[in-house]
């Protein structure tokens, strides 16, 4: 029997500048089909509050202090047959 998604879903990769973070989740580091979750600055600052234009520390403080909440969204997604998710507005 193999574990549940949400053991093996895990982030494996994260890359970012001032245009948006993108985080490759997936089972294992170097999984082939890993899913991909964008977040643009517009995203980050509505999420904040703030109006734009938000900082890649504050875009990057905002990823590491949801990371829970935003691996649920990818794992979601995942479950509904998604490869990618960009979180825009």
């Amino acid at each position: 029997m193999s574990a549940p998604m949400s053991e093996q879903f895990n982030l494996i990769r994260e890359s970012g500048d001032i245009s948006g973070f993108r985080l490759q989740y997936g089972s294992r580091p170097n999984d082939p089909m890993p899913f991909v979750l964008t977040l643009t600055p517009q995203y980050v600052a509505r999420a904040l509050g703030k109006s734009r234009p938000v900082t890649y520390l504050e875009i990057a403080k905002y990823v590491h202090d949801n990371a829970g909440d935003l691996r649920a969204k990818a794992a979601f997604e995942k479950g509904r047959g998604g490869v990618t998710l960009t979180l825009e507005n």
